[in-house]
């Protein structure tokens, strides 16, 4: 009886694992074809944005490196495609860039910036410095079941470009306040301080409208006047000061600091 069980037992343990296993398999399969199916519309959405964007980046005469789509993500009314864009660029070239992108429209299609990162490279242009950018979007494309969005705008599309039109206004603040080009340094101005007392090495914002920023000041005065002007643009509506500590910058004295702001 024993050795009787336990060959029923081993012959459960061996069989049925493996019915689940090819189940839940089946199940993952037909999951992921599902998440990332692109019928002949959303395949047309996807490239009249793709191929606007090169348009864009060749117009502005900046580096476009690389694109990453993700799989299509469904809501009721509409459908995201999450893409990742990489490019290098001068500082002028940014607001430009990102206000023909923000602008874009095409048969009830928006896009929209979720997240965005700058870096400070070592390369320059005209004694300015090439930033390294990637920029998380979505392009957002809305049923045609559903009411035209010029005759009545969505609450959806009301919001993504109140959102949008906050990102601009942010940037272009911060640009108008400090710049990416280093105020110390050989390369940059021939050897002495700069006109400007502050200089960003690296931005980051995030979906919640926050911007991460580090960057140097002359001296720490300096550093927190700078927060002050952005909280005076009335772009932000908070300004926080994370840290500031004593450094040095291509042998000048500098104070390195790491602000968080939230665009209005």
């Amino acid at each position: 009886m024993i050795k009787r069980f336990l060959l029923v037992f081993l012959f459960v343990g061996l069989v049925f694992p493996g019915f689940v296993c090819g189940e839940d398999s089946q199940k993952n399969i037909a999951a992921n074809s599902t998440n990332i199916f692109t019928g002949r519309a959303e395949y047309n959405n996807l490239r009249m944005c793709l191929d606007f964007v090169v348009d864009v980046m060749a117009d502005l005469e900046v580096k476009f490196s690389d694109v990453r789509v993700s799989p299509v993500i469904m809501a009721e009314q509409w459908y995201e495609i999450p893409m990742e864009l990489g490019w290098m660029g001068t500082q002028d070239t940014l607001v430009p860039l990102f206000e023909k992108m923000l602008a874009y429209s095409f048969a009830g299609t928006r896009l929209t910036h979720a997240a965005i990162n700058i870096s400070v490279s070592a390369e320059s242009i005209d004694n300015k410095p090439v930033l390294a950018i990637s920029s998380l979007e979505r392009l957002m494309c809305f049923s045609k079941t559903r009411n035209k969005l010029n005759e009545n705008p969505s609450e959806v599309w009301i919001s993504v470009s109140k959102r949008n039109q906050q990102i601009i206004r942010a940037l272009r603040t911060m640009l108008q306040t400090t710049t990416f080009t280093p105020q110390v340094g050989k390369k940059v101005l021939g050897g002495g301080i700069g006109q400007g007392k502050t200089w960003i090495t690296n931005l980051r914002l995030d979906s919640d409208n926050r911007l991460h920023f580090t960057g140097y000041g002359i001296d720490a005065k300096q550093v927190t006047r700078l927060g002050e002007e952005l909280l005076k643009s009335g772009s932000f509506t908070e300004v926080y000061l994370s840290s500031m500590t004593k450094n040095v910058y291509e042998k000048v004295p500098v104070w390195r600091f790491d602000f968080t702001a939230k665009a209005n």
